[in-house]
């Protein structure tokens, strides 16, 4: 038999035991003793004096006795096991149930998903439980969501909120959703306290090997009094099998932001599990409507655990502008939940760009910006995709900047510190800029204005002009495996483009940043890869001032680590790009004239600077991020954000918090624990359709595609997870029932002490009463003796 309390801290309380000692020692009176002759006829008394002291003593232990049994039952105490325990037994508990939301619920390959098993599980389970007993609900995704707490009796609830739970998506953490149930349930007040987790046996959502992990659970889970039990409810429907499933890769768009008729790349990895060679047909989708035009098939062949895998690229240009949902999408498998992958994609008319003219000339054909101006805007083209205006350097004015999604920097010899102080807060609310070095630049006022020890706009610092060497054998190329992001890809050797056979007779030398203070987001290797890491919040993009805290606004906007998309042969950087608050900047270490290069002569060029400004244009839309990340949109000052909503998956519908200040406001969804498309448009839309309050807007959650690998636990991973009493794992509800609700001679008797301390107070009253009454007698017997003498 073991005995302990709820309360351990309220044992302190019992040094109010001695209270009625002290309130005994302060009452006692001191005599003065005289001795008189009358004293003999006294000594019949002494006996009676004797009894009334030993009643003073029982009434003070009494007392402190009362003290004491008020401070237990306060303090809450239990025991398990043994005759105390059988006596006072309780079946109340308190209950905490896990449902795996990862798409691998969704399988169909039986009668119902485990995902449907599960509800079903919920509602039986139910019935099983006592009147007394409270249950809460996670949603365990991505992010481990708590659907209710605090734990609750009404049942009804707990059944209407588990049946309208979205369909299971993403990825699952399993370890999460654990803490937080035991997080709950060490708040709560009933001795059994359970955390029933239903699963379908998959291993990738238990990270079983991580043992730092399960460690800090572990030391958590000990932590109270009365510790949790942990049940997983094994609702695997492939009964450990490895069964045959086709996945699509997270999407890698070639930009955010586009123009009518410009080329938008499409790239993802379907990969297969299964054991046989198979055949998979792969669709195009746009805004959900398949184009049966680029339909593509591939045979697919097994490569152990992990499967086959192949490469899918398509191209697409959009007829009109807008916001648009690309979609790859396979032939539906018993997993549905991975054979799709979205990305929702912002379409311009034309994207309004500034070329600041470092060097004007009289003659224009002679000026800085005169070969980018008729690259971006041909005179003979009505509607050019990128509308180019140019200002000389010394007319630009901070109030020319909020017109445009880009400036360009046409060897600008440098900036006042007004105008460096605008720029930066326009680069930091999502705008780009493109910085193009020449023969003006003074290095000395960029690396003061500009690069500020690597914590400014600019992402290198510049040291001086080199030429010679590059002279010599006729001029410097761009490498061509630099060109490595996914918006530079296109102009590598191989896909057609002659980029590379430009030759750069001069260029500025520059020196990566030391990035002392600065505050830097850094970008992992896949992001590096793939060039994600420019590609906005979806990607790991540090957050601007409209998603930093106020705590962070007064350390200036967060700055990544520069990334090299193009080098030249001789190892020198030639563009540079670095995240800057929301928005973006890239540096060309060459001018964009012909003065040190012949790259305005190649065709690639004017399909380079296209490419630079849709890139710098894409970094305010961030509409595909990574689950967590806040959805934010730019709105016009009109709009009343009240009118609006975001609408997610399963048409569920989330309230806009406002964003942004007065002149720009903003709207936010902090909420994206769901994966998938969401939408934002008018709270009166039906449907989706666009309104007379504004028309549609699109953004995709993203989630890990680990979960398409339907690997089970294994014996190894089981007896891991299952530690030293950690968990136990179980195959059915009647199981689980037998072992649940078995009763384990845990009980609180609490209540019992509150008895037993009223039948004491009782007992004082009449203590109290008896000795008052029994010492008024024992003084008056002697005097009545003395009487006849």
């Amino acid at each position: 038999m073991s005995f302990n309390v709820l309360n351990p801290w309220l044992l302190y309380a019992l040094l109010g035991v001695s209270l009625p000692i002290l309130a005994h020692l302060l009452s006692r009176k001191k005599y003065d003793v005289v001795q008189w002759g009358a004293m003999q006829f006294l000594e019949l008394g002494r006996k009676a004096r004797r009894r009334i002291r030993l009643e003073q003593l029982l009434l003070l232990l009494l007392r402190m006795g009362l003290i004491a049994l008020v401070v237990l039952a306060l303090a809450r105490p239990w025991v398990q096991g043994g005759f105390l325990a059988e006596l006072v037994s309780t079946q109340s508990r308190d209950v905490v149930i896990v449902i795996d939301g990862s798409y691998s619920m969704g399988w169909k390959g039986g009668a119902r998903t485990p995902h449907d098993d599960a509800r079903q599980w919920v509602h039986r389970f139910l019935e099983d439980l006592n009147s007394g007993d409270t249950v809460s609900i996670i949603d365990a995704r991505d992010r481990a969501r708590v659907v209710i707490d605090p734990p609750t009796r009404d049942f009804s609830l707990v059944r209407e909120t588990v049946d309208s739970l979205p369909p299971p998506s993403g990825t699952s953490n399993l370890a999460e959703a654990c803490t937080k149930a035991v997080q709950i349930l060490s708040r709560t007040s009933h001795l059994a306290r359970d955390c029933v987790v239903l699963t379908d046996g998959q291993a990738r959502g238990w990270s079983a090997d991580d043992e730092h992990l399960w460690a800090g659970f572990d030391d958590l889970r000990t932590q109270p009094a009365v510790q949790t039990r942990l049940w997983v409810v094994d609702l695997d429907p492939h009964k450990g099998g490895q069964p045959t499933n086709f996945a699509v890769d997270r999407l890698s768009v070639s930009r955010e932001l586009t123009v009518t008729r410009f080329p938008v790349r499409i790239k993802t990895k379907v990969r297969y599990h299964g054991e046989q060679p198979l055949s998979r047909r792969v669709y195009l989708e746009i805004n959900g409507q398949r184009l049966a035009e680029q339909t593509q098939t591939y045979q697919f062949q097994p490569a152990g655990r992990m499967g086959g895998e192949v490469t899918v690229e398509f191209e697409h240009r959009f007829a009109r502008p807008g916001s648009h949902v690309v979609s790859v999408v396979l032939d539906d498998d018993n997993l549905p939940g991975d054979d799709r992958a979205d990305a929702a994609i912002s379409v311009a008319e034309s994207i309004p760009v500034l070329l600041v003219d470092g060097d004007p000339r009289l003659d224009p054909i002679r000026s800085e910006t005169a070969l980018a101006r008729a690259a971006l805007s041909p005179s003979n083209n009505p509607a050019p995709l990128v509308r180019a205006e140019v200002v000389a350097a010394s007319d630009l004015t901070s109030d020319r900047l909020a017109t445009y999604e880009a400036v360009v920097l046409a060897n600008v010899p440098g900036l006042d510190d007004p105008l460096a102080a605008a720029l930066k807060d326009y680069v930091a609310t999502g705008r780009g800029l493109f910085i193009a070095l020449g023969d003006r630049v003074d290095p000395a006022r960029y690396n003061a204005a500009l690069h500020e020890d690597g914590r400014g706009l600019l992402p290198v610092r510049l040291v001086s002009i080199a030429e010679d060497a590059a002279r010599d054998r006729g001029g410097a190329r761009i490498a061509n495996d630099s060109l490595d992001l996914p918006w530079t890809q296109m102009f590598r050797a191989e896909h057609g483009g002659d980029l590379t056979q430009a030759r750069f007779m001069s260029w500025w030398k520059t020196e990566p940043p030391p990035l002392v203070g600065a505050r830097v987001s850094r970008p992992g290797p896949r992001e590096q890869a793939s060039g994600a890491a420019n590609l906005g919040p979806a990607a790991g993009r540090p957050p601007g001032p409209a998603e930093a805290g106020p705590g962070e606004r007064g350390h200036g906007p967060a700055v990544s680590s520069p990334i090299v998309a193009a080098r030249l042969d001789t190892g020198e950087p030639l563009i540079v790009t670095r995240n800057y608050g929301r928005g973006a900047v890239l540096v060309m270490t060459a001018p964009i004239d012909a003065d040190w290069s012949t790259l305005p002569a190649r065709d690639d060029f004017v399909t380079l600077l296209h490419e630079v400004v849709l890139f710098l244009s894409s970094q305010r839309s961030a509409r595909n991020v990574d689950v967590g990340v806040p959805l934010i949109l730019d709105l016009p000052a009109s709009a009343d954000v009240r009118q609006f909503a975001f609408f997610g998956p399963g048409k569920t519908a989330f309230a806009v918090t406002p964003a942004g200040n007065e002149l720009r406001p903003a709207a936010r969804l902090a909420d994206t624990s769901l994966p998938g498309v969401y939408e934002f448009r008018a709270k009166n839309a039906p449907g989706g359709v666009a309104s007379a309050a504004g028309p549609r807007e699109h953004f995709v959650v993203n989630f890990d595609r680990g979960e398409s690998d339907l690997t089970p636990l294994d014996d190894d991973d089981r007896r891991q997870l299952a530690g030293d009493g950690r968990l136990a794992f179980v195959k059915s509800r009647d199981e689980l029932r037998q072992l649940l609700f078995t009763d384990d001679s845990r009980s609180e008797f609490g209540l019992l002490l509150l008895f037993v301390f009223l039948g004491m107070l009782v007992f004082e009253v009449v203590m109290c009463r008896r000795l008052v009454r029994g010492g008024h007698e024992a003084v008056e017997e002697p005097e009545s003796a003395a009487e006849p003498v």
